[in-house]
């Protein structure tokens, strides 16, 4: 009992920084929505091979950090995601594997999308744009295995 009431007193410690509720309660109902929203698609990227999960989390994550405090806490240190989440917000990045999966996944959806579904030459370009888009943002976002090593690095040369 007591490592739970420690772990709960360390998680609100390392995450009051990260919280910036809004003071609007319109606004907060409007970012609560897209934070569930965004965390449905995300829990579904993760048994779909085209919606990518972990980086709708972190836009649902984001959301309810200016919504519910509640969620916010729940979704930094849930067991199966919390901890992809904790190291994208404390800028160690996207772990390559994931960067592979959801360009992957970007590539896949969108390709099937171009090629099967939509006929409209506007449609096609549109949505071939929406997909570099997300592939740029995926991939100028750091990867945690190189950002891991640059840190061991500076550690190495400052002792």
């Amino acid at each position: 009992m007591e490592s739970h009431i420690e772990n709960t007193v360390a998680a609100r410690a390392t995450f009051d920084d990260q919280l910036n509720l809004s003071r609007s309660p319109t606004a907060r109902l409007v970012f609560m929505f897209v934070g569930f929203l965004f965390l449905g698609i995300g829990i579904a990227g993760f048994y779909t091979p085209v919606l990518p999960g972990t980086i709708n989390l972190i836009v649902a994550a984001y959301f309810f950090s200016m919504s519910s405090e509640r969620m916010f806490r729940w979704m930094m240190t849930n067991k199966v995601f919390g901890q992809q989440l904790q190291d994208y917000r404390a800028g160690w990045g996207i772990p390559r594997r994931v960067k592979a999966i959801a360009v992957g996944s970007i590539a896949l959806s969108v390709g099937l999308t171009v090629s099967l579904a939509l006929v409209n030459p506007w449609a096609r370009a549109s949505m071939v744009l929406f997909g570099l888009v997300g592939v740029w943002f995926i991939l100028n976002k750091p990867t945690r295995e190189i950002e891991l090593a640059r840190r061991q690095a500076a550690a190495q040369v400052q002792f």
